[in-house]
């Protein structure tokens, strides 16, 4: 790797939102060079848009609609934490939310 240093520089900074200068704090960018010195442009920051987004959220169920327009229903981790686990009662919730969670499709 090939290093520089350039003394006596003029540096222009270009930020896309209000910088704050009591916080240090890591900027990407480009910097680049021009006539009159250097110029560093902050990056734009975009949030990639949620690809599946949940419509029912239980506690041992949730229904997504994928984006090719199918529903996807979704079983979490069940814990059996102790003797008295129930496997019916748990069969029991998971059939009523499965029942909760189509209602939202029709």
């Amino acid at each position: 790797m090939y290093k520089q240093t350039i003394n006596n520089i003029s540096l222009q900074l270009v930020m896309q939102q209000p910088a704050v200068a009591d916080t240090q704090k890591n900027h990407t960018g480009v910097l680049s060079m021009n006539p009159d010195g250097f110029r560093f442009e902050e990056a734009v920051k975009q949030k990639r848009p949620r690809r599946n987004p949940k419509l029912y959220e239980g506690d041992y169920v949730s229904l997504v609609h994928r984006s090719d327009g199918k529903y996807a229903c979704t079983l979490k981790h069940i814990a059996t934490p102790d003797e008295d686990f129930d496997h019916h009662n748990v069969a029991f919730r998971i059939y009523l939310e499965l029942i909760d969670a189509l209602q939202i499709i029709r």
